[in-house]
């Protein structure tokens, strides 16, 4: 040992004899290579941590999906104290490595059988084996995936925490921690979910998604009024997103304040106001699109022609004709035509003449609308409407013949 520290010392004091240039040119090799060795041993312990962790969820996830699964999906109702014994039994003391394969499966599980989930006895996991507490903790940890990954599984597992324990991270300067946790705030939050919609968020898509998930799995039989957002926020961003949510889940109360902003200075939220007015069919604004369709940029005449599409009121084929000959934008032209083709009767004789008549470019835009094989969104729409439409007309005589039945006494 003591010949090592002569050695440093030797070479140090020779060091110093070498040019300053020497010096510099030494200090940055040896750095390089203390950077190098250090990253080594930093990536070889990550990947020892992984392939540890994947040899627990390997050994472990199979039996206790199945533990879990039996025990939610039970009419029998379990105690905290029999599902707590039973696990030690079977998977050992509740320690972190148990939680590395306890927490996904448990959330495979209830993905799984929420249909015909026991709520007591999934409670009872939850509390026997201090899940939510397990979570709680690692939202103080200072790694953000760590948290961020906290945040999803309190999603997902539909567990609610204190707001103490959320709000200080929705307001972290970390942008993807500060949206995570807003964006699980809605579902996990038991005091005022909404709360941050009346500020402003920066959505991006994912955001968006987040969101409408979080509608999906805590509020879709409890939704707010999704017009106040609409209205009142500056978030252009947020604007869209609501307008979005506002369609999807048909909420009438928000057409009115959606119809507003067809006059909106942003043509991105006008064009967003015009495909909600359509997914919510809304046929009455259907002559002021057309009305207002040759003085707009052409992502709102894409979107006009789209929520035509949508309301499928069978009046428009005059304005569609127009507006396929008028285009010279090739995309556009397409959807014009797809739209015309998925036009009911009347817009498949006038597709056929068209290729009748047209050539070169303009004939294969029309083939390829016509091809079966190439799916859009709007085909799938359309296949949608008519089987519902199916569907209405074929119970239509059987609840006329109910009628009579109940009314002849049977």
């Amino acid at each position: 040992m003591r010949f090592i520290f002569d050695y440093i010392e030797h070479f140090w004091i020779s060091l110093s004899s070498f040019p300053f240039v020497i010096q510099i040119a030494i200090f940055f090799i040896l750095f390089s290579c203390l950077a190098t060795m250090s990253f080594m041993i930093i990536v070889f312990a990550v990947r020892r941590t992984k392939a540890i962790k994947e040899k627990i969820v390997k050994e472990l996830r199979p039996r206790m999906f199945t533990f879990l699964r039996n025990i939610v999906i039970s009419k029998d109702e379990y105690t905290e104290e029999e599902i707590l014994n039973s696990f030690v039994e079977n998977f050992g003391e509740l320690t972190k490595k148990v939680y590395v394969s306890l927490i996904p499966t448990l959330e495979d599980v209830f993905k799984q059988e929420k249909h015909q989930l026991n709520y007591n006895n999934y409670m009872n996991i939850v509390n026997s084996l201090k899940i939510d507490e397990y979570l709680e903790k690692r939202l103080d940890f200072s790694n953000t995936r760590v948290r961020l990954r906290a945040f999803q599984s309190l999603s997902r597992l539909e567990l609610t925490i204190s707001d103490s324990k959320i709000l200080p991270h929705t307001y972290a300067k970390n942008s993807s921690l500060r949206k995570e946790s807003r964006a699980s705030y809605v579902g996990v939050s038991n005091n005022d979910p909404f709360k941050f919609f009346d500020q402003e968020n920066d959505l991006n898509d994912w955001d968006q998604i987040s969101l409408m998930q979080q509608f999906l799995l805590h509020h879709k039989d409890n939704l707010p009024n999704f017009s106040k957002w609409i209205k009142y926020s500056k978030d252009t961003a947020q604007i869209r997103f609501f307008i979005k949510m506002a369609a999807y889940f048909k909420q009438s109360s928000a057409i009115n304040t959606v119809k507003e902003l067809l006059v909106h200075e942003d043509h991105i939220v006008r064009k967003e106001a015009i495909l909600g007015l359509g997914r919510m069919r809304v046929k009455e604004v259907e002559k002021r699109f057309i009305q207002m369709y040759f003085t707009q940029p052409l992502v709102c005449q894409n979107a006009i022609i789209e929520a035509i599409s949508y309301i499928n009121s069978g009046e428009s084929l005059e304005f569609l004709t127009e507006a396929y000959h008028s285009v010279n934008n090739s995309d556009s032209k397409k959807l014009i035509a797809e739209v015309i083709y998925l036009y009911g009767d009347a817009g498949r004789a006038y597709f056929n003449e068209l290729l009748k008549v047209e050539e070169e470019f303009n004939l294969l835009i029309l083939k390829h609308v016509q091809n079966p094989l190439i799916p859009s969104a709007l085909k799938v729409y359309h296949e949608k409407l008519k089987q519902q439409t199916e569907e209405t007309t074929s119970d239509k005589p059987a609840s006329i013949k109910s009628k009579i039945i109940s009314k002849a006494g049977y």
